[in-house]
């Protein structure tokens, strides 16, 4: 080995030869390792995957007010002309709903 003013040795990390630092390269996972023989890319296994553009505008833009949805199984009529809802109240007969006549005692868990 040469003097080189301002150089000085360094023992590779990867091969543990000894080498002036201006041989050698630091690599992506911070081994100091000679440049001629040690060094080695980084694989693109290890890169981070690049995100991808993506559209983030909806196409189609409507109010919430434009929607007319009725539920007509849970009861009700729609006027045609003013396409206006008059629900019809629907009782709990079914024994589903609970009442405020009705009451859980421990025999009907």
């Amino acid at each position: 080995m040469v003097y080189v003013p301002g150089d000085y040795k360094v023992i590779c990390d990867q091969c543990g030869f000894e080498r002036l630092s201006s041989e050698c390269r630091m690599t992506w996972d911070n081994w100091f390792v000679c440049a001629d023989t040690c060094w080695e890319a980084k694989h693109e296994q290890f890169k981070p995957p690049k995100p991808l553009g993506e559209k983030q505008s909806v196409p189609v833009l409507r109010d919430e007010d434009s929607y007319n949805m009725v539920d007509l199984d849970a009861g009700g009529a729609v006027d045609d002309e003013t396409l206006e809802v008059t629900p019809t109240p629907t009782v709990a007969e079914d024994g589903y709903f609970l009442t405020p006549e009705t009451y859980i005692t421990g025999d009907d868990l």
